[in-house]
């Protein structure tokens, strides 16, 4: 990109890190809010600064999104700046002053994290109730006419849940489902041996491609997932229309904005050696066009490619792919171990298709 083209198009935006779960695979190790969040004139003077730059999209995160008093302010700020607005929250705390907020708020949708049928979920999630709970959140958000999305963090325990968790999904009416990766940060960095095998990538492009054919639900795979495998372009875009991944766009076309006012390229980002500068000390737009800032992805050659990536015929395009993925599992920026482009991984496509027979077989 030319660097008059850079725009923050798309905002992650991490309002708390306060959150009522301590979820096994949290990257951030939400719980306690930090000292010093920004409030909520602060967030909505950002909100002005995110819509003269641009912004087109905003995705409102925690901690736990619902505990910051104040969030559909901002919300109901960017929406009114033309901004489309949606959040992700583990479905807990959903009743009727959070519906209400939602309404005010003006979302494009309700994200839920549901991570595995219920035995997987509730272990992932550490409360025995949380898989209830999201179900009850599904029945009220659809009575209410609201639309929902679904986020699914995939580590190997709940891969084999893959197929099951589409019956429920389509079951529960629900339109949009993304699937991601797990990154080994946060609660997760000492537990490498819980990750998923990267063998079994090829395995969820495959599903994404299969069950969008079948239109009843619209999957997407995350940024982490892939790449130029012969799923690639059925599995990032609109149903029905042909992409590919064009590379990490963290600091091109992406921003992430931390509960303290730190600037990221993007939110999965999540170590201090990203942070490009602090909205108490500069105005965003200072920070996005700064000359040095986001140099990993604005500075990008083919040479920084490294391990399985360099020289890969593809390295132009695909830029190593996730730079969090890169960063968290190779210690490198630039090599990607999650990577199906052909003759990098070996596994056979019938170990998917069994699991997905006996799910048939079982419903």
């Amino acid at each position: 990109m030319n660097p008059d083209e850079y725009k923050p198009e798309f905002c992650v935006w991490e309002l708390t890190l306060k959150c009522n779960m301590r979820c096994r695979h949290c990257g951030s190790m939400a719980g306690k809010a930090r000292e010093n969040e920004l409030t909520v004139d602060e967030c909505l003077n950002v909100a002005e600064q995110l819509a003269d730059l641009g912004c087109r999209q905003v995705t409102l995160i925690g901690g736990e999104v619902f505990l910051y008093e104040g969030w559909e302010k901002i919300s109901r700020k960017l929406s009114e700046k033309g901004i489309g607005v949606n959040l992700i929250t583990n479905g807990f705390l959903l009743g009727d002053k959070q519906i209400a907020q939602i309404k005010y708020a003006r979302l494009t949708n309700v994200g839920i994290s549901l991570d595995g049928m219920e035995n997987n979920h509730n272990n992932i999630r550490n409360v025995n109730t949380s898989f209830e709970k999201v179900m009850d959140t599904f029945d009220i958000l659809n009575r209410e006419g609201i639309p929902i999305a679904v986020v699914t963090s995939l580590i190997d325990r709940n891969f084999d849940d893959l197929p099951y968790m589409y019956g429920l999904l389509v079951k529960k009416g629900i339109k949009l489902w993304q699937i991601q990766i797990v990154n080994p940060m946060g609660n997760m960095a000492d537990k490498k041996d819980l990750l998923l095998d990267p063998a079994k990538v090829p395995l969820v492009t495959s599903f994404i491609r299969e069950k969008r054919n079948k239109q009843k639900i619209a999957i997407y795979a995350g940024d982490n997932i892939g790449y130029f495998d012969e799923n690639e372009s059925y599995i990032r875009s609109e149903p029905g229309m042909i992409c590919a991944w064009s590379g990490c766009q963290a600091g091109l076309r992406v921003v992430g904005i931390g509960s303290t006012g730190n600037v990221k390229g993007c939110e999965s980002l999540y170590s201090d050696e990203f942070v490009e500068g602090n909205l108490r000390e500069e105005p965003l737009s200072t920070i996005w066009h700064k000359e040095g800032n986001f140099a990993y992805n604005r500075n990008f050659d083919t040479s920084m490619l490294t391990g399985s990536c360099k020289d890969c015929d593809k390295g132009t395009i695909c830029r190593g792919g996730c730079r969090g993925a890169c960063y968290f599992t190779t210690d490198s920026k630039f090599e990607n171990p999650y990577c199906c482009y052909p003759g990098k991984t070996n596994v056979s496509k019938n170990y998917f298709k069994s699991n997905l027979l006996k799910y048939q077989e079982k419903t």
